[in-house]
């Protein structure tokens, strides 16, 4: 008899070594394929420092991949401060959905901020996308807050880093321009959402505005500007995108779907 405790467990080696017990025994477990369909297969971190990066997949062939930029970070990431612990449910979302996830450290916690992010996250994207085995999917850059202003330098600077370009950019609550970083046009043809809070006392219009108006000469049907309003139970504050309640699914995630499911869409 073959004995392979799962209890309690979503790690993907765990899953799939029962799994494999369960094929060799001739037998299934209660709920082992709905486990087995909607584990992300979660690996990293790969390079060091904050050329970092990890790597989220879903168990079948992705059919898109979204480039999540964290938010700024003071101290480094450890069980109890994890970063990608942070928007788990989100990630989990996303790949349960089909996408493949980058996320990339861009820096170590507590470093400066600067134009050494924007190079670190180069960094950090070569090593993710090299280690797809999936070249030529439809890629999404998603961020929050200085990650959302990173997910702009990416997108402008993407042909010059031979890095595969995004074919949306959705800046959740962006900080504002990196001064010192070198930032091109964006290509007319990446659309953008750009959301800003109500009540988000950190970020505030400030970051958004910058880059609406850096964004002012490219066709206005490709982007747009979205104020997300504060409801009964739900405050638009810096930290909103963090939750995975009902209305931060509706004001955040469901917005990022609609990018990802356009870029999927022939001749996106």
């Amino acid at each position: 008899m073959i004995r392979v405790n799962i209890a309690g467990s979503s790690d993907p080696d765990v899953i799939r070594l029962a799994v494999a017990a369960c094929t060799l025994a001739g037998t299934t477990l209660p709920g082992l394929t709905a486990v087995r369909a909607s584990a992300p297969i979660f690996r990293g971190p790969f390079g060091s420092g904050s050329g970092a990066v990890w790597l989220l997949a879903p168990q079948s062939h992705p059919r898109s991949v979204v480039v999540f930029l964290h938010g700024w970070k003071v101290a480094p990431p450890s069980p109890s401060y994890p970063w990608v612990g942070q928007f788990r449910p989100w990630l989990d979302h996303l790949v349960a959905d089909g996408s493949a996830v980058l996320f990339p450290a861009y820096q170590t916690g507590g470093d400066a901020q600067g134009p050494a992010r924007v190079a670190a996250l180069r960094r950090g994207l070569e090593e993710g996308f090299s280690r797809l085995a999936y070249p030529g999917l439809p890629v999404v850059a998603a961020g929050y807050s200085y990650g959302a202003s990173l997910a702009f330098y990416y997108g402008a600077n993407a042909r010059r880093w031979h890095l595969p370009p995004p074919a949306a950019v959705d800046a959740v609550f962006p900080a504002g321009l990196i001064p010192g970083a070198e930032l091109p046009e964006l290509p007319s043809r990446i659309q953008v959402l750009i959301e800003v809070g109500d009540q988000d006392t950190i970020a505030g219009r400030g970051g958004a505005d910058a880059f609406w108006s850096w964004l002012s000469a490219r066709p206005e049907a490709r982007q747009r500007l979205v104020v997300v309003h504060s409801s009964a139970g739900f405050a638009a504050v810096h930290a909103a995108p963090k939750l995975s309640t009902t209305p931060a699914r509706r004001a955040f995630w469901r917005p990022l779907d609609a990018l990802i499911a356009h870029a999927k869409e022939p001749g996106a």
